[in-house]
């Protein structure tokens, strides 16, 4: 078996991920790729060989930072990542590989972000959750499964005149107006426009944008992709200011609804920690709850110091940021949140 690291597109290798069942778009070496063109970290894309056949894939992005070190994550900026590979062996090599590259670049840590336990000893973090909502050909037969709840409040965000579009780039900055407004006031530093407009650029076909409309404001937005029949939610925010209309709850369902139409086989409503306010308010909706194992190498084996927004070392930095004029924060937010990966 032959490693091989790559640092370029390989229609060969996403051409693996794209036929392998476990594979996200984050497996591909187009994701990489874009997060080199958005931040500047340098993709490190394992891929395993047996003669010509891909039998396996890592895809690793090394994360330069002065604020919080230098490390090696799979994957940069998604929920998922880890190995896919055709048999544990192969696994094992390419996990073996990216702890041979971790210490070669001399970085504090290897964060390895996957579905199922890696196998190897590694220090793992099991506190956050992905919510999976099986869907249906005709979105009447999920409508008709979800609790009593659910339904009265999208009826009611209709009666009150909300209304939602679904679209692509046209969309992007009502969707990053109420993003970044939402983040500011929950004190977190907000990615950078760039990196929207390189996903819909990369992934065209795969990327949806919701909104939530009230009269002309818009209240509520998300952004969406879909690939090997797994639609996620990545990222949402509304206006909290009309929580009570439920935008969010509308906003869900007509992606739901979309996603239905388009024949995918899963929503994924996003990461939340295990008992948060965010993992109960998806709980109302009936998914399946799907552990997330993130298993980490150190040079020591010393646990990793994980950068918490709730961490008391952090309190006055997020009081001070929520009252920090928007603007400012749109500034500088992209400038800490790119090594937030």
């Amino acid at each position: 078996m032959l490693v091989k690291t790559l640092d370029s597109y390989n229609k060969t290798v996403d051409d693996f991920v794209r036929h392998t069942p476990e594979g996200k778009i984050c497996h591909l070496t187009e994701w990489g790729m874009m997060i080199a063109k958005t931040f500047g970290h340098r993709p490190l894309y394992l891929a395993a060989f047996k003669e010509d056949d891909v039998v396996g894939v890592l895809p690793l992005t090394l994360i330069k930072s002065k604020l919080f070190g230098n490390r090696i994550v799979s994957q940069a900026f998604s929920n998922y990542g880890g190995a896919i590979a055709a048999d544990p062996d192969t696994q094992k090599c390419l996990v073996n590989r990216a702890v041979e590259l971790t210490m070669e670049h001399s970085c504090a840590h290897l964060e390895l972000r996957s579905l199922l336990p890696i196998g190897r000893h590694l220090s793992e973090r099991t506190d956050k959750v992905c919510m999976h909502l099986p869907l249906a050909s005709n979105p009447d037969d999920r409508w008709a499964q979800f609790r009593p709840e659910i339904r009265n409040r999208v009826r009611k965000a209709n009666k009150a005149g909300l209304r939602t579009l679904l679209g692509g780039r046209d969309l992007l900055p009502d969707f990053y107006r109420v993003w970044t407004r939402r983040m500011r006031q929950l004190g977190t530093p907000a990615y950078p426009r760039r990196l929207f407009e390189n996903i819909l650029e990369t992934f065209p076909k795969e990327t949806t944008i919701g909104v939530a409309k009230l009269g002309h404001k818009t209240v509520g937005g998300g952004f969406f992709y879909c690939f090997n029949g797994l639609a996620q939610c990545r990222w949402a925010a509304v206006d909290i200011s009309v929580n009570k209309l439920a935008p969010n709850i509308l906003l869900y369902w007509s992606a739901i609804k979309h996603y239905c139409q388009e024949g995918a086989s899963v929503f994924d409503f996003g990461r939340s920690t295990f008992g948060s306010p965010q993992y109960e308010f998806k709980r109302r909706w009936g998914p399946e709850v799907i552990h997330l194992h993130y298993a980490y190498w150190t040079p020591n084996g010393t646990p990793v110091a994980m950068v918490r927004p709730d961490d008391p070392r952090y309190s006055r930095k997020v009081r001070m940021w929520k009252k920090m004029p928007l603007w400012t924060t749109r500034l500088m937010g992209p400038m800490i949140s790119r090594s937030l990966a």
